[in-house]
Formats: C-alpha cells, structure tokens, sequence
C-alpha cells in the first residue's frame, strides 16, 4: 500500500494562510519535514493522521501520553469532571486531594509551591522562589539543556554547530530569536563536569540563587548522569548556599512515580514536574522543600489548577500505582532496545542504547554513552537516525523526529515492539547497503 499523505500537505497550505509559519508550535514539524502530518484521533497505542494512515506511536507527545491515548480510566475521570464544570476560579477537594499525593510521592516535596499548565511556567515559577529565598539574582544552567521557551530560560539550548557553542571554559550564550532578552543572569556550565560547577560556584557563588538542570539531559539524545555527578551537585549546591532545582517535566511519572531523584536517589532542594503528570492534560507544578518554597507569594493564573486537569492528575496517579505498572513499562522499553542492540550488531552500526522505566533511547553512531552536549556534534549519527525516522513513519512507526528518545506507553504492546523492530531491521538493512 502507497503512504499517501495528501491532506496533510493540503491542509498545511491553508495553514500558512493564517497561521504564522502554518505552525501553533515548532515542535509540530521537523526541520527536514516539508509539512507536518494532520493527526486526526489517537487509540491506545497508536496515532491515525487525517489521511487514514495509522502509527504505532512512540512519541507519545513528546512525554505526557504515559497511558496512551483514551486510556478508559482516565477518560472516565475527566468526563465525570466535564459534567461539574472545568474552570471555577477557586480550589476544589480534589486540589487537596492532588498536593497530598504529591507531598507523599515526591522526595523533595514538604509542600507544592503552585500548579500551572506548562512546564515552561513551572521552571519560570521555581527560578523565581530561589531568587526570592536566596536574595540573589543569577542562575546557573547546562549546556543543552531545554527548561522552556521564556527569554530566560531558552539560552544556549542548541547550536547549528560545535564551534558556535565556543570554549569549555568560556562558553558562548546563544540566544534563539533577534531582540531575545541579554542573559547577563544566567551562566552555562557542563553537564558530567563537576570541576567546571565547582569553579562557577567559588568565583560567582554570592551572586548564585540557583542551578537548575534536567537530571537526564533529554533534549540531546539524552545524555545521562555519570555516577557522583548528581551526588557532587547536591554536595556543591549546599557548600555554596545554591538552590538546586531538577527540571523533571520529562523524568517526571516516566522513569517512576518518584521521576529522576527517586531513581537516581539525588533529592534537590525544587523539582518541576509536567507532562506526563496529567496524562495527556496540560498542568505542571512546583514542589520542594518547605523552607524554600513559601519563600515566594503563591503563583497566579488563571487556568492554574483548573478542576478538569486536576481530575486527570489524580486518575494518573492511581493508575500509576497499580501493581506493575512501571515493570510492565521498562520491560517493554527493555525488550525494545534489546531487539535494537541486535539489529545493530548484525549490520555492524554502533548504538548506544538505555531503557528506564516509559523511556528508551537509541543513539546511533557510537556504542559509548554521551558525556554532554558537545558529544551529540561528535559522535552522533544524526542522518542515519533521520534515516530510520523517515522510514519508520511511512510504515506505520512514528519515533521522535529530533532525537533518540523515546516512550513506551502503558497501552503499548509485545506485537507494537515485534513490528517495530521487523521494520528496523529492514530499514537498516537498506541504509548500510547505500553506504
């Protein structure tokens, strides 16, 4: 059968009639991607675009889909909710209900500081109260790192080349947009390098409020922590009197209720949660210890714990916590990267390759793991990969198009992870034949 994707390319013509750029996010589109494809529904395990073409999805909404897609629990929640109303300007019981939870699952979390709908407004939230407990303004951030889309916050994200980062030592600030805002308060440091924090922190240390990072650095591949990493960021940060924060919007209810700090037995002093906290419906948080978090007034907006979302938070929590929820994930997400090493080994490609709970990885172009962001231009086979996505999704597969991070869902299936890894094979086959 011919992959036709007709209406798609229709539909994005009328959309840059009235939309700017015929996008509502960049995420939406790959750079190499002449359109994007029209998603019509989602079921289970599997996305159908508006030309009646279905995809086993691994994408998973980059994150929040952590149950998949009208998973029946959650559905019914948040219909029940639909019929008392969504949005009432005030608390409701299940707000309680929800903080409760959190303050039990989350390590670091005496409190919750505040709910909003987005990731990028829980990191802006939490800079803010370290400021405001501190009394300092600068922040510190890694190289590579995605904390949103804010002025502040999206410095030195990414480059279109090594050289533009600049020297370790002395890193470049790249901004991403003309008239961006100057990060005259913000410092880049390396991810993996406790000497280079060390050195910021004894020369800038009274000015620091805060480090904030991704524990996982899934916005390059990703990259993960080396052992002690995370255990001499906590030492540091207290000898230097500096917040630390843990953006765990995408670690967060995937690698385990606990996210990153659980897993890795590392508790910051904030953390920021989103995604898949909600199951597909946008709110975030910030939680931490008590101390630092009534440092700062309460967040305000208007669509902040709105009851709809709250409802689907609490569903995905108990759904969460049934009986082998997350060893059924990370056996799957084991079992596909298992199936990868193999495929790999057989065509004689190097892959790097890791599964933690909903997430798995595939990093072509080298069998050792990442140190930081740097690596990703070095050692990363970015066209091959770009090469098996392309594939993928005109066979029914639909991977993350950026990078090789990747989610199992709880509706996802052994016969999702058996056609999957038929097709790679496949399409491996095919890409080291044209080499």
């Amino acid at each position: 059968m011919t992959y036709k994707t007709d209406k798609s390319k229709e539909l994005f013509q009328k959309a840059q009639r009235c939309l700017v750029g015929g996008l509502s996010s960049s995420f939406h589109k790959a750079a190499w991607n002449e359109y994007p494809i029209y998603m019509d529904h989602g079921k289970g395990s599997k996305v159908y675009d508006v030309d009646g073409n279905s995809y086993i999805d691994y994408l998973n909404a980059f994150g929040p889909n952590l149950l998949g897609y009208v998973h029946p629990d959650l559905t019914a929640a948040v219909a029940k909710q639909l019929q008392k109303a969504t949005l009432m300007a005030a608390p409701n019981a299940d707000l309680v209900k929800l903080a409760d939870k959190l303050v039990d699952i989350i390590p670091c979390a005496d409190k919750v500081s505040a709910f909003m709908s987005s990731g990028s407004e829980a990191n802006m939230h939490a800079i803010r109260v370290a400021r405001a407990y501190t009394g300092k303004k600068k922040i510190v951030k890694i190289e590579g790192c995605y904390h949103g889309s804010m002025d502040e916050e999206k410095v030195s994200c990414d480059a279109e080349r090594l050289e533009a980062l600049g020297s370790r030592e002395n890193p470049n600030k790249i901004k991403h947009i003309k008239g961006q805002k100057d990060p005259d308060d913000v410092i880049i440091a390396m991810f993996n390098d406790l000497d280079n924090i060390e050195h910021i922190f004894k020369t800038q240390g009274d000015d620091i409020a805060c480090m904030i990072l991704e524990t996982i650095m899934a916005n390059a591949d990703p990259i993960y922590p080396k052992p002690g990493f995370l255990e001499g960021l906590r030492t540091l940060c207290d000898q230097y009197q500096v917040v630390l924060i843990f953006d765990e919007v995408i670690t967060g209810f995937r690698l385990g209720l606990q996210g990153a700090q659980g897993y890795f037995g590392v508790t910051p002093d904030l953390a920021t949660f989103g995604k898949a906290i909600g199951g597909g419906y946008p709110i975030s948080c910030v939680a931490g210890r008590e101390e630092v978090v009534s440092a700062a007034t309460v967040a305000s907006g208007t669509f902040a714990a709105n009851a709809l979302c709250v409802a689907a938070a609490l569903a995905t929590i108990e759904i969460c916590q049934r009986p082998g929820f997350y060893e059924n994930l990370e056996r799957m997400s084991q079992k596909m990267v298992d199936g990868i090493q193999v495929i790999c080994a057989k065509y004689g490609v190097k892959v790097n390759t890791k599964a933690i709970g909903g997430m798995w990885t595939m990093i072509l172009g080298t069998d050792e793991d990442l140190v930081d962001y740097r690596d990703h231009y070095s050692k990363v086979d970015s066209k091959l990969y770009t090469k098996l996505v392309q594939g993928c999704m005109e066979r029914g597969i639909r991977l993350n198009p950026w990078r090789g991070r990747n989610y199992m869902c709880a509706q996802s299936t052994d016969e999702d992870i058996a056609y999957t890894l038929q097709v790679l094979d496949e399409l491996m086959a095919q890409a080291v034949g044209e080499k």
